[in-house]
């Protein structure tokens, strides 16, 4: 429905013309009579028509002073024209002033209706071509939004360098601002519908935030929070958005993890950012002391706990106890949040080092090949995308247990007893600090029964006959490679590079130095090497 508006100073004609365009009340309808120029101003600016129907002769204000007037201020507004005189200069003005009719008085009803429904045409033309054109403009700001996300995801990310102008004009505000902090989020619910983004817009934040997702974690949220200027107010707007973040997690009952980068000037140091904010979520201690916030700090070296039971879970996952495994694994994340200080990247250090033990055992089994301790590049790019206690936990659960099913087929410890048991893994662990008491606890049976059919069956005591085995490793390294020898001592199970002469000597009667002499490899040569 068009609105449109009647201007002259003889009211019949008014009421009339309204009269004469009954017939296209359903199309077009009067919103107001104005009997000269000046009134019918005012009455534009009240009422804003579709369109004008106006005389040229009138008081006060006439056609000729009107429609420069109307044409200049409302150059998109229809004006009809009427006018009981057939004047040139009248029709020029009508002309110039981009009239849609110029109609002598007296008019009939169809010519006037003829000249409504083209003014009426013109306006739905007009309205569909604005609608097409922000339709171009919606579909050209969007596309241009969605590239400047695309760019400023895979800045942060660093799948690409660089700077670029971004052409949106949501984020045009990033062009001219100095001065950003990034915010990663790492959810333990992983939903696309948290509202988060909404959460922070109808809290101010939409024209001072970019919020992104990660294009394949879903548990993964990032805000580039802006700063207009550094300084104090930076520090308190920031300690205001943390605690924004964290009333909208304890209201959507979402726990997350969040870590916060040191202030950057431009977002071509977003990948930095990025990389801050990781080693900051890396920091958390895994006892929950420190809350959900982290803030960038330089890391110093990871910490090594000692797990008295490592060396039973080894075992556990080489005989393939798929069941002790899991309950060890737990036992070890316990043992992991009782260290004071303990940290997520010190517990993400200490499981590689074990999963690398793993590697190596799984190796030798399944390939025979002893360097398998190497670490796993694609299992170390998983594990650093995780962040919370819990789902480091989980992952290496699955590890740990997977790797025992893939040694339980191997039967290694399978179908044999006790004694039988033992020196297989005396033969594969001679290497490492064994004790007849630990050997015994790993077999479950007692030590000293253990020492009593030991020596029954072998006809040795334990330790005799895992020093046997280590002489006999030693003297094939002492023969074969070019090794100091604290180095060989070491390698078969001797700290105590002493204790392994002496040990050798009884063993063989000779010095070690002696027997690689009698090898064939001169003192000489081992110097020089």
């Amino acid at each position: 429905m068009y609105r449109y508006i009647i201007i002259d100073d003889e009211s019949l004609i008014r009421k009339g013309t309204i009269k004469k365009l009954e017939a296209l009340q359903d199309q077009a309808v009067c919103c107001g009579e104005a009997a000269n120029g000046r009134e019918g101003i005012e009455l534009i600016e009240e009422v804003a028509p579709d369109f004008v129907i106006l005389d040229m002769n009138m008081p006060v204000m006439g056609g000729e002073e009107l429609l420069p007037y109307l044409a200049e201020r409302y150059p998109d507004m229809p004006m009809i024209v009427i006018s009981g005189y057939q004047d040139f200069d009248y029709m020029k003005q009508a002309i110039t002033s981009k009239a849609i009719d110029y109609i002598l008085k007296p008019f009939g009803a169809e010519e006037i209706r003829k000249t409504v429904l083209t003014t009426i045409d013109i306006l739905k033309n007009k309205e569909q071509l604005e609608t097409q054109i922000s339709c171009v403009r919606e579909d050209r700001e969007k596309a241009c939004y969605d590239l400047d996300i695309k760019f400023l995801q895979n800045q942060l990310l660093g799948y690409e360098s660089g700077s670029m102008a971004l052409c949106s004009k949501q984020l045009k505000f990033i062009n001219d601002t100095h001065h950003f902090v990034l915010f990663t989020l790492y959810l333990a619910v992983q939903s696309a519908k948290l509202g988060l983004e909404e959460w922070l817009e109808e809290n101010g934040y939409s024209e001072f935030m970019v919020y992104l997702r990660h294009p394949s974690m879903m548990q993964f949220r990032f805000i580039v929070l802006f700063f207009p200027g550094g300084g104090c107010s930076q520090k308190e707007n920031m300690k205001e958005f943390v605690k924004l973040l964290l009333l909208w997690g304890t209201q959507q009952g979402c726990s997350f993890q969040m870590g916060v980068s040191e202030s950057h000037d431009s977002v071509s140091s977003l990948h930095d950012a990025f990389l801050e904010t990781t080693v900051a979520l890396d920091g958390q201690a895994v006892d929950g002391s420190d809350g959900a916030c982290h803030y960038y700090r330089e890391p110093g070296e990871p910490v090594s706990a000692v797990w008295q039971k490592e060396e039973e879970f080894l075992f556990r996952i080489e005989s393939g106890e798929q069941d002790r495994v899991q309950d060890l694994v737990k036992q070890l994340f316990s043992f992991y949040q009782r260290v004071p200080g303990y940290t997520l990247r010190d517990v993400k250090h200490s499981c590689e080092r074990i999963s690398a033990q793993c590697r190596g055992i799984l190796n030798y089994y399944l390939y025979q090949q002893e360097n398998g301790e190497r670490p796993s590049h694609n299992m170390q790019a998983i594990v650093n995308t995780l962040y919370s206690i819990d789902d480091v936990q989980n992952y290496y659960k699955q590890f740990f247990v997977n790797m025992a099913g893939m040694l339980h087929s191997k039967n290694v410890y399978a179908n044999r007893d006790v004694v039988d048991q033992v020196t297989i893994y005396i033969s594969h662990h001679y290497r490492k600090s064994l004790t007849r008491d630990f050997v015994a606890s790993l077999f479950y049976v007692n030590s000293s029964y253990l020492s009593q059919i030991f020596k029954k069956r072998t006809g040795k005591k334990f330790i005799d006959y895992l020093n046997d085995v280590r002489i006999e490793r030693a003297r094939e390294l002492l023969a074969d490679t070019d090794r100091k020898m604290y180095q060989i001592a070491k390698a078969v199970g001797y700290e105590n590079t002493k204790y392994f002469f002496r040990v050798f000597k009884k063993k063989t009667g000779m010095t070690p130095e002696q027997y690689r002499e009698s090898a064939g490899l001169s003192p000489e040569q081992e110097k020089a090497w």
